[in-house]
C-alpha cells in the first residue's frame, strides 16, 4: 500500500469554489481523506510539505497532439496537466484500441479522440479539396464506430484542414459520437480571417445531430477582431439548447505544418496571412521569417515542418478565457527538445499568471474551475477535476506568488523552458515532477471512453 501524505497547503475545491487549509492523504492511486489542519501524517506515509502553496486537482488539457509522444507528455506534466485528450482536428491513430492499449506507462493520463482526416485516408479519400462519396461516408462510419467501441473519447472533425469535407460527412460522423454519448471538436474551417460562417456551421452541426460540440482553439479561430460576435453566436445557441462549449489557448499566435491546406496560397490570402506573419518553429530553418522562395522550398520538400502564425489580437485572448464555458487548452504537438511553439511548456501557467495574478479577470478558483472540473464534465471524467475522497489523486501543488511561463517562440527563446513555481505533480498518487523536473515516475494510463462514463450536462459556474 502506497501513501502520500501532502501537508501545509491551502485546498483549492472547484466544486465548491471553496478553498481551505489542510491535509490531504493519498492511497494506491485515490484521494484517501482531508484531514483538518494540523493533523499528523500517518506513519507509514511519504510527506509532501505543501506550505505557502495551493494543493488543486490536475489540469485536464482537452485539446492536444500528444498522441503518445513521451517527451512532450513530460512538457504538458511540468505545466501541472496530469491529463490530456489527443488525436484532435481530425487527426489521429486509426485503431484506437491498439493506441490506447500501448500507452500504460506514461507521463500522464492520455484519452484519444478518433479523427475525421484519418478516417478519409483510410477509406481513400486523399485529396483535402475532394468531398467523401456515400460508399466512402458509409465506410468511415464503420470505421468510426468500431474507434468508439474501442475506447475512442469523441470524434474529432477537421474542416480546417479538409475544406472539401461535406456536411453530410461531417453530420454522420457527429451522430455516431451523440449514439454513444461522446463529444465532438471541430476544428472549424478558414473561409476568411473574419469570417464567422464556419462557426454558424459547426452550430448547426451540433444542433441537427443533438451531439456535444466543442469549438477547437476558439481565439485561434475568431480572435481577429470578430470574439465579441461569435461568443454571441454561441450564447445564443446555448440559450436554444444547443450542447456546445469552447477549448481556447493562451496565445494569438497559432502554428501547424507549412505543407497543409491552411497554407496554401489561396487560403493565405482569403484569411490576410502574409509571408511575414510567419516563423518557423522546426526544422532546419527554425526561427527563419520565411521570404517565397523559402516558402515554395518547404511546401514542397520539407511539408511537416511547423510555422508559427503571428496573427490575431492579444486581449481576444482574454476576453475568451473570462466566457464561463470555455476550457484552458495547449494545442500542443509532437516537437523535439527547443522546438515548437511555447504553448507546449507555458499554456497553464501563463493562464493563471495573466488571468488571476496579473488582470484579476478571475478568482483561483474560478481558474481552477475552468481548468480542472469543466473538462472533466464535458469528456465525462467522473473521477477527475474534483477534490474529494475517493477521486482519482491527480494533483499539482504550486505556489501562487511563484508560478509564471517562461517558454517563449523560437528565435525569441526557449519554447520548451520549464514553468517556475510549481512545486510537485501528482498522478495516478505517484509523485511525478517535483519543482520543475520529472522523477522518472510513469504513473499515466490510457483513458478508454466508456470505463470513465458518459458525458452529462455542464452548468455553469
Amino acid at each position: 500500500m502506497s501513501r502520500l501524505f501532502i501537508s501545509g497547503g491551502t485546498l483549492i475545491d472547484p466544486e465548491r469554489l471553496s478553498r481551505q487549509r489542510a491535509g490531504l492523504l493519498v492511497e494506491d492511486g485515490v484521494i484517501r481523506a482531508i484531514l483538518p489542519e494540523g493533523s499528523q501524517a500517518p506513519r507509514d506515509a511519504a510527506v509532501l510539505d505543501a506550505t505557502d502553496c495551493y494543493v488543486a486537482p490536475g489540469f485536464i488539457d482537452p485539446h492536444g497532439h500528444i498522441d503518445g509522444h513521451t517527451y512532450t507528455g513530460q512538457l504538458s506534466l511540468l505545466q501541472g496537466i496530469t491529463t490530456t485528450v489527443g488525436g484532435n482536428c481530425g487527426f489521429s491513430p486509426l485503431c484506437i484500441g491498439e493506441f490506447l492499449k500501448g500507452q500504460e506507462r506514461f507521463p500522464i493520463h492520455q484519452a484519444e479522440m478518433v479523427g475525421m482526416c484519418a478516417l478519409r485516408e483510410a477509406v481513400g479519400v486523399m485529396d483535402p479539396f475532394v468531398a467523401a462519396k456515400s460508399d466512402q461516408i458509409h465506410e468511415m462510419e464503420l470505421l468510426c464506430s468500431r474507434a468508439l467501441c474501442e475506447g475512442a473519447a469523441g470524434v474529432s472533425l477537421g474542416p480546417s484542414y479538409t475544406p472539401g469535407a461535406s456536411l453530410e460527412e461531417m453530420e454522420a460522423l457527429c451522430r455516431l459520437a451523440k449514439s454513444f454519448c461522446r463529444p465532438v471538436s471541430i476544428d472549424t474551417r478558414m473561409y476568411s480571417m473574419t469570417d464567422l460562417h464556419s462557426l454558424a456551421e459547426a452550430i448547426e452541426l451540433a444542433e441537427v445531430t443533438d451531439c456535444r460540440m466543442i469549438i477547437s482553439h476558439f481565439a485561434y479561430q475568431y480572435g481577429v477582431g470578430v470574439e465579441y460576435d461569435a461568443l454571441e453566436m454561441v450564447e445564443l445557441a446555448r440559450m436554444r439548447g444547443v450542447d456546445v462549449h469552447l477549448d481556447s489557448g493562451m496565445y494569438k499566435d497559432w502554428s501547424s505544418a507549412i505543407g497543409s491546406a491552411l497554407f496554401e496560397p489561396v487560403t493565405m490570402r482569403d484569411n490576410g496571412i502574409e509571408l511575414h506573419h510567419l516563423r518557423m518553429a522546426t526544422g532546419e530553418h527554425i526561427g527563419q521569417v520565411p521570404d517565397r522562395a523559402l516558402y515554395e522550398h518547404l511546401r514542397q520538400a520539407h511539408p511537416e515542418d511547423a510555422v508559427v502564425v503571428n496573427t490575431g489580437d492579444e486581449e481576444a485572448v482574454y476576453t475568451i478565457q473570462r466566457y464561463p464555458l470555455t476550457m484552458v487548452s495547449t494545442d500542443t504537438g509532437s516537437y523535439a527538445p527547443g522546438e515548437g511553439h511555447p504553448q507546449i511548456a507555458g499554456s497553464f501557467p501563463r493562464y493563471f499568471r495573466r488571468m488571476v495574478t496579473e488582470r484579476g479577470e478571475l478568482t483561483w478558483e474560478e481558474a481552477i474551475y475552468h481548468t480542472t472540473l469543466l473538462p472533466a464534465r464535458v469528456f465525462g471524467f467522473e473521477k477527475k477535476g474534483r477534490l474529494r475522497e475517493n477521486m482519482d489523486a491527480d494533483l499539482v501543488v504550486f505556489d501562487p506568488k511563484a508560478l509564471r511561463d517562461r517558454a517563449d517562440f523560437p528565435g525569441l527563446g526557449q519554447p520548451n523552458a520549464a514553468p517556475e513555481g510549481m512545486r510537485a505533480v501528482i498522478v495516478g498518487g505517484e509523485i511525478a515532477a517535483r519543482d520543475g523536473v520529472p522523477t522518472g515516475a510513469m504513473a499515466g494510463r490510457a483513458l478508454a471512453a466508456g470505463s470513465f462514463g458518459p458525458v452529462h450536462g455542464v452548468r455553469r459556474r
